[in-house]
C-alpha cells in the first residue's frame, strides 16, 4: 500500500534532482567506479551520507575546470535519469508514519545537518532513533583517512 501523498513526494524529489542536482539515496546514486574510488568512497558515517557522497562530488569536480586551449569544446558532467524500470525504495518509513512526518523529518534533518547548526551524524542519528549510533573502530572514517594521507603528501611534495 502507498499512503496518500506518496506520489506528491516522489515529483518533488524528481524536480529538485533536476533543478538542484540535489539527489539523496533513495533515489539511487550511480556513479563510475573510478569517480567513486576518486571521491574516496562512501563516507563512513549512520546518517547523511547520500548527502555527504552528492556534496563531494560537488566540491571535487570544481577541482576539474574544462580546458579550451586545445579548440575543443568543454563539456560538464550533468545528472541525468537512466531509461528503464524505476529502482524500487521501500515504503515502509511512510507507511508508519505517514507522508507528513517523514517528509518533515527528512527535511529538519538535513537543516540540522546542512544548515547553521551543523550537527553531527551522530548526533542526528540520536535525535531521529533516540539512541546512541553503532560504534567505529576509529573516529575518522576510512575515505577521511585517505584524504589526510592524500594532503600529507602533496604538502610535503610542494615544499
Amino acid at each position: 500500500y502507498y499512503p496518500p501523498g506518496i506520489r506528491a513526494v516522489e515529483t518533488t524529489a524528481n524536480m529538485r534532482t533536476h533543478l538542484y542536482s540535489l539527489p539523496y539515496g533513495d533515489q539511487v546514486i550511480s556513479l563510475h567506479s573510478c569517480v567513486f574510488h576518486f571521491l574516496g568512497g562512501f563516507p563512513d558515517q549512520c546518517l547523511m551520507e547520500d548527502y555527504e557522497l552528492v556534496s563531494l562530488l560537488r566540491r571535487r569536480s570544481a577541482l576539474f575546470k574544462p580546458c579550451l586551449d586545445d579548440g575543443v569544446s568543454a563539456t560538464r558532467e550533468i545528472l541525468a535519469i537512466i531509461p528503464g524500470p524505476p529502482a524500487l525504495c521501500s515504503p515502509r518509513r511512510w507507511q508508519k508514519f505517514g507522508v507528513l512526518y517523514v517528509t518533515f523529518m527528512n527535511s529538519r534533518l538535513v537543516n540540522l545537518y546542512a544548515g547553521v547548526k551543523k550537527l553531527s551524524p551522530d548526533d542526528l542519528f540520536r535525535l531521529y532513533y533516540s539512541s546512541d549510533p553503532p560504534i567505529r573502530g576509529a573516529n575518522d572514517s576510512p575515505w577521511e583517512i585517505r584524504l589526510a594521507h592524500l594532503v600529507k603528501t602533496l604538502e610535503s611534495n610542494v615544499s
